[in-house]
């Protein structure tokens, strides 16, 4: 009597349906785990707006005045130091706040820094409040954004020298959409990890600043807020990552225009 022998090799037919399912589940799957990972990123740059939020805040327990503290780095009389703390007084009050510093990014170049910028909203910005000490100056450094004091205050020197670079900051040569010749400077330990906050969608420049507001307007002088702003937008319509993050320490609610 013969036995059967019930073993058998894999058909070619078989080896290309299971070849054909594991592709389908990778192609479903891997998108899903490399998006955890730009999430996670993601949420740590917002930790950073957090830090920077927390440094302020504790400076304003210890000082109530803390917000006028700070060493310009261009001369200032008391007229034009008076013209910036009600600047800055008005923009911690008003629906977009007060901006530090502005970040640009670009889908081909690296991250750009800078004080100010003539396409941006100007009305509130308090760049030169940073100074070379004070509590931005230091809020910056204690938050880990090396660097960007540097880079601000080099570049509102004037002149030339920015363009070299520094000790805490890198200055790159590009041609600009114009033809003519600029300057990218960044900071040289990265200020972001996550794609959103290193990568424009565009081969242009898109510019957000870093902006802060009262917590409660109606209640000034206790506690601030810190988000990253698209131009001319207000404090609930902060930068929203694709991956639903909202860059602002508001949290959802600072982006709450764009959710709805």
């Amino acid at each position: 009597m013969k036995t059967v022998n019930s073993k058998r090799g894999i058909t070619l037919m078989e080896l290309m349906v299971v070849i054909a399912i594991m592709g389908i589940l990778s192609s479903v799957a891997m998108p899903k785990f490399f998006g955890v990972g730009e999430k996670t990123r993601e949420k740590i740059d917002l930790m950073k707006l957090y830090d920077l939020r927390n440094v302020i805040n504790l400076a304003l327990i210890e000082d109530s005045d803390a917000m006028n503290s700070y060493s310009p780095v261009k001369a200032q009389n008391e007229t034009i130091k008076k013209t910036f703390r009600n600047k800055l007084a008005e923009g911690l009050a008003s629906d977009g706040g007060a901006a530090l510093f502005v970040i640009e990014l670009h889908s081909a170049l690296t991250v750009n820094v800078q004080g100010n910028h003539s396409k941006i909203n100007t009305k509130y910005n308090v760049c030169e409040m940073i100074g070379s000490s004070g509590t931005f100056y230091t809020a910056l450094k204690d938050a880990n954004f090396d660097g960007v004091a540097d880079i601000i205050a080099a570049r509102l020197k004037g002149g030339n020298a920015y363009k070299s670079g520094g000790d805490t900051y890198t200055s790159k040569e590009y041609k600009n959409a114009s033809g003519g010749t600029d300057y990218r400077t960044a900071p040289k330990n990265a200020m972001f990890i996550s794609k959103a906050l290193n990568f424009g969608k565009l081969k242009e420049n898109t510019r957000y600043t870093v902006n802060i507001r009262w917590s409660d307007p109606d209640n000034p002088g206790y506690s601030v807020e810190v988000f990253l702003l698209p131009n001319k937008g207000s404090w609930n319509t902060a930068y929203m990552s694709d991956n639903g993050t909202c860059f602002s320490t508001y949290g959802p609610k600072g982006c709450s225009k764009k959710m709805k």
